[in-house]
């Protein structure tokens, strides 16, 4: 629950028309590049730190050369005590880092937005599982709120602690949802999903990645990829009855971008208006469209946007949902940008547009 003491100052500070001061740790990957940018472009907005071991001491626009916004900011180490003097930090940490250091934010009433796996996942024994290690902060884990504002806006707006998800969950969980909102049963889910290198990381990318992948295709994570316990959490939250799920990925010799194919397998004889079940789902929320026609993947890069195309299959009682997003921006940066305007009580795309 949020503190009392701690809203009423957030709404003084917003009377006070203040802008709200923020912090990258981990700013030097792609995410936090793309995140710094959006955060410089913010209105309401003044980033006072930006972390990264490797780069401290150099400034941010002789590095991120192809920032809107120059600035004259120069890269901290993550123990930096100007952090302290934020209202939110973001946390671009790799798996691992975020539980180690989230804690000490929040008691000094800081906001935190996860975009690592740390706090995505509900249960620390699947964490443990997943991530081949085991998680320092349990505790904090009943506390967070999965950062998916389709899904969980309103509690992002009371969140002390935002776990904004994963890519792969992001562009699957939207071509699932409407479904789940039905009562017709589901039987099986099947999510074949194609990413570009840049989800990888910048390391892997500059070290062997964006040689290895060019003219060429690969299947990975073929033993079980680590997004796949957060989209079945959603699922069985959503649904009543177990439903399979199945969860491939594939690295396309792209730098960004995500294209997913799901097919979803009803019982029972398959409803006629799907389309317009997810055109209404959809039509009040921010950021996602259904379309007439398969989307290209150049339509939603260096866009905040998910663009929906459904169709029947030759199976019966199958539909399938085409999506596709930007990896790095509503899979990444963008949605954790969204969380946080809705956490500062801003409109949900501010920054974005």
């Amino acid at each position: 629950m949020r503190d009392p003491n701690y809203t009423w100052a957030i709404k003084n500070l917003m009377k006070e028309k203040n802008k709200i001061k923020v912090g990258v740790i981990g700013a030097s990957g792609f995410t936090g590049e793309v995140l710094t940018d959006l955060l410089f472009n913010h209105s309401q907005v003044e980033t006072i730190a930006l972390s990264s071991r490797q780069l401290e001491g150099r400034n941010v626009t002789d590095v991120f050369k192809h920032l809107s916004i120059k600035s004259d900011i120069k890269f901290t180490s993550p123990e930096d005590d100007t952090f302290n003097e934020c209202h939110a930090v973001f946390l671009c940490t790799p798996h691992g880092n975020s539980m180690n250091i989230c804690e000490n934010f929040l008691k000094k009433k800081i906001k935190v937005i996860d975009l690592s796996a740390d706090f995505r996942l509900k249960e620390a024994e699947v964490w443990n599982k997943w991530y081949d290690t085991q998680h320092s902060n349990p505790e904090l884990l009943s506390e967070s709120v999965y950062g998916l504002p389709e899904l969980y806006k309103e509690d992002i707006k009371v969140a002390n602690l935002v776990a904004v998800p994963g890519c792969y969950p992001t562009v699957s969980l939207i071509s699932i949802l409407p479904s789940l909102n039905l009562e017709q049963k589901i039987k099986s889910i099947t999510i074949d999903a194609k990413s570009g290198m840049s989800g990888a990381g910048r390391s892997s990318v500059d070290n062997h990645l964006e040689k290895e992948m060019l003219n060429n295709f690969r299947l990975y994570g073929e033993k079980g990829h680590r997004h796949y316990p957060e989209i079945k959490q959603i699922v069985d939250s959503l649904s009543e009855e177990k439903i399979d799920v199945t969860f491939t990925v594939q690295l396309l010799p792209i730098m960004k971008g995500i294209y997913s194919t799901t097919y979803i397998n009803f019982e029972g004889v398959l409803r006629s208006d799907m389309v317009k079940i997810y055109q209404d789902y959809y039509y009040p929320l921010k950021n996602i469209t259904v379309v007439d026609k398969p989307p290209d993947l150049l339509d939603v890069v260096g866009t905040n946007d998910c663009k929906l195309f459904l169709q029947t299959t030759t199976t019966d009682n199958q539909i399938l949902v085409t999506a596709c997003i930007d990896n790095l921006l509503k899979g990444a940066a963008g949605q954790a940008l969204e969380c946080f305007n809705l956490m500062f009580n801003f409109e949900q795309n501010t920054g974005l547009n």
